[in-house]
């Protein structure tokens, strides 16, 4: 004898063919017949395949499925009656297990209720048909989820008929009939799994529940009665059955699903199998999903089945068409649109993709193929409904006018380094020391790179290249400026008679101490606090991007203003100081300038952020004035005049001007040439060829001597001429005789140095002619 589960197979198999015989002359139409049939009956659906090919085939097994349920629902009074064909079991999962465990529920009681009825209950409430049919009517009535509702007893079981099963339904007009089902219907069986199952569930009696109480009936008015002990049998939820999704053809005609619980009867003692408490749900109102699973969502046989073109669309089931193919749309993706931007429903339907797909399967048409997808939206647009942009447009134009404009500046910058190089030792120049210059000039250079790179489009790339080029241009440029400051208000702070000399090799040291704070920072926002590309709205509607703006750069515009005021503080101590070529005070209105429009910028780019209109261009525009308000105007302060002096005296080697600063604010200008001087005695003779001897010296201890100690040396000068000049003075007075031995020494001279030239020529001393003559020296003369 074959086992059990192979004979049902086996009867299975001759079944589906008697039906899809059958379905082949009714519906014309070819069935395609499983390869291996369920145990259950229906299709093997295997819902663990991983590959295209095994996905492909399940999704054609289903796509057969529903094909056959709606063919079907066409000429369903022309089918087989019974309950033999039904669907796998993802759909007793999806639909019944979790979906309608409250309309189950409510089967429960009622067989609970049976059972005790059965045990309890008068002889004349057992014989009363109406109790019965009024019990299943009750069922349908309470809850419109339910189709059907129904008590159907065992053979033998109810008067001894054969069959007998109270059923109550609703009408296709929304009313609700009220039948004995075992009229129409034999449902004792293996087709009929509903009944079948909890039958073979209700032989392990020991594995039900049995509940002990106590009941107290009325005795009269005022008292109660006896208690009596109460006991009986009880099922729950897990002790019932639902079956596959079936088509009940000689029933109601519709797709359902059933669930059943068994009740028992109490005859000598003992509980036995009695009958079934069930309840039907009409599959036409429950919606097939076909649409993908969600991750952890329930297992579901149509998941995936659905014609959606994944590159562009994605399937949203709609809710309310039944259980029936095709009961979803296809939407777009983010970032596609739907072609006809003018139809009023923006999606392709599910029914109208399904007809198309079976065309194409047949060959019929391939119009499936060339539709039912979206276009791409414009570029940086998350979602849209046309073509039309959402992201801002950047003003190419205007931004390339500025970036040409800015790269006309920079060019100068290499042509300043020529020229502190190649007039290195001019005067003015060399007062200001060029290496210092040139620095000021690398610093320039960075300062102007922002503008460079805030010319393309923002990334984080060229947000964390512009806080660096902004950050080290600022350290490098103004610090050499506010270190050169420093040395002029130290020297000029000095008390003592002693010397103190402040090289350029010095304030290049603590320069770059200050360089490796700044990029100590960068180095540190780079690492933690990495620049984003934040996403703003223009005044337009469009998207704008540009780059975040948080407490790191809030921290370093507060480190960048505390430094500048102390640059402001060391421009009010040498505000007095002399200066040559009044180079510290073009310095101190680099500074004041620097200051001023930094304040500005940092606060007018709070208004170009979030939450008002991002503007990029505008931006850039704001980038583009402050570097040339504040690189260039410093650049012109510092070099402007220097340019200026070399190119109008430039050729003029035997004459050099210069101007020094006075204590007071005031000054004197001075000329020194090789002409001669006929008005000049011994005293200034005396006094310039010993400031010539010092300033030899000097000249010999190092070529790079600072503006302030040359401007010293031209006061210890004319110091020294004056007290030479007393000197003198005093010894005339003292001395008259030495009047004519000095008058005859200068005749001599001049008889040995040109004794052929007629015009009168003064002493050559040290480079320089001077006529001595202390007759000229009045007792009044000022010192």
């Amino acid at each position: 004898m074959l086992p059990t589960c192979l004979s049902r197979n086996f009867s299975w198999m001759i079944v589906w063919l008697a039906v899809s015989f059958c379905a082949c002359n009714v519906f014309n139409y070819t069935a395609i017949v499983p390869t291996s049939p369920s145990i259950d009956g229906g299709f093997v659906v295997n819902l663990t395949t991983t590959t295209e090919p095994e996905k492909a085939a399940v999704n054609d097994t289903i796509a057969y499925f529903l094909e056959t349920i709606e063919k079907y629902a066409y000429r369903k009074y022309d089918c087989k009656p019974g309950t033999e064909f039904n669907l796998g079991k993802g759909v007793l999962q999806q639909y019944g297990i979790n979906k309608f465990k409250r309309q189950a529920l409510l089967a429960v009681n009622r067989a609970n209720l049976m059972t005790r009825i059965w045990k309890n209950g008068s002889q004349a409430l057992l014989d009363s048909e109406y109790f019965l049919y009024t019990q299943v009517r009750n069922m349908v009535e309470g809850d419109p989820d339910i189709f059907a509702g129904g008590n159907c007893y065992d053979h033998m079981e109810y008067k001894g008929r054969h069959l007998f099963c109270p059923y109550a339904y609703r009408t296709e007009n929304g009313s609700i009939n009220v039948k004995d089902l075992s009229v129409e219907y034999d449902y004792l069986g293996n087709g009929s799994d509903w009944f079948f199952e909890a039958r073979q569930q209700a032989k392990q009696i020991e594995d039900f529940n049995f509940t002990v109480g106590t009941s107290q009936w009325r005795y009269n008015q005022t008292s109660h009665g006896i208690t009596e002990i109460d006991s009986s049998l009880t099922v729950t939820y897990d002790d019932g059955h639902w079956t596959l999704p079936y088509f009940d053809c000689g029933g109601s005609y519709i797709w359902m699903i059933t669930y059943t619980v068994p009740f028992f009867g109490f005859d000598n003692g003992t509980f036995h199998f009695k009958g079934t408490s069930g309840i039907d749900i009409d599959l036409q109102k429950v919606d097939i999903d076909q649409c993908p699973n969600e991750p952890s969502g329930e297992l579901n046989v149509f998941a995936n089945s659905a014609r959606c073109k994944n590159s562009t669309t994605r399937c949203v089931p709609i809710s309310g068409l039944g259980f029936r193919r095709g009961s979803y749309k296809c939407v777009c993706k983010d970032g596609f649109y739907f072609p006809d931007t003018k139809a009023p429903n923006k999606f392709y339907n599910g029914s109208t993709i399904e007809v198309k797909y079976r065309e194409k399967i047949d060959g019929i048409s391939d119009y499936y193929e060339q539709n039912f997808e979206c276009l791409p939206c414009a570029e940086g647009c998350d979602t849209c409904e046309d073509p039309s942009p959402c992201v801002l447009t950047l003003n190419w134009i205007q931004r390339s006018v500025v970036l040409a404009v800015s790269g006309v500046i920079m060019c100068g910058i290499p042509a300043l380094i020529w020229f502190t190089v190649q007039y290195r030792d001019v005067k003015v120049l060399k007062a200001a020391s060029p290496v210092l210059l040139r620095i000021v000039l690398l610093g320039a250079f960075l300062l102007y790179c922002p503008l460079v790179v805030s010319y393309f489009e923002v990334s984080v790339v060229t947000c964390c290249l512009r806080f660096w080029f902004r950050e080290i241009g600022f350290s490098i440029s103004y610090g050499a400026l506010l270190l050169k400051t420093w040395r002029i208000s130290v020297v000029f702070r000095v008390r003592s008679a002693q010397r103190i000399k402040i090289s350029d090799t010095d304030l290049m040291k603590r320069l770059l101490i200050i360089v490796f704070i700044f990029g100590t920072y960068c180095a540190a926002r780079t690492m933690a606090g990495m620049p984003r590309v934040v996403q703003g709205k223009h005044a337009s509607g469009l998207k704008a991007f540009q780059c975040s703006s948080d407490w790191w750069d809030h921290s370093a515009a507060i480190a960048e203003l505390l430094f500048l005021l102390w640059g402001i503080r060391l421009c009010i101590v040498v505000r007095k100081a002399p200066s040559e070529f009044n180079e510290s005070r073009f310095i101190s209105w680099a500074i004041y300038n620097e200051t001023l429009l930094s304040l500005f910028l940092n606060v007018s780019m709070i208004f170009l952020q979030d939450p008002f209109p991002a503007n990029p261009d505008l931006l850039y525009l704001v980038i583009f004035i402050h570097s040339n308000l504040t690189t260039t105007v410093t650049l012109a302060f510092l070099f402007g005049s220097k340019v200026y002096m070399v190119l109008k005296y430039r050729g003029k080697n035997n004459e050099v001007q210069h101007t020094t600063m006075m204590s007071k604010g005031g000054g004197s200008r001075h000329t020194y040439s090789n002409k001669p001087t006929m008005n000049t005695d011994t005293i200034t003779s005396n006094a310039n060829s010993t400031f010539d001897r010092y300033a030899e010296k000097s000249n010999a201890d190092g070529e790079s001597e600072s503006l302030l100690e040359k401007d010293i040396q031209e006061e210890f000068r004319r110091l020294y001429m004056q007290l030479e000049t007393l000197k003198h003075r005093n010894m005339k007075i003292g001395n008259r005789h030495l009047q004519h031995k000095l008058s005859a020494m200068t005749e001599a001279a001049q008889k040995d140095d040109s004794p052929e030239e007629s015009k009168p020529c003064t002493p050559n001393m040290n480079g320089k002619r001077v006529i001595i003559n202390l007759d000229d020296f009045k007792e009044s003369t000022r010192l």
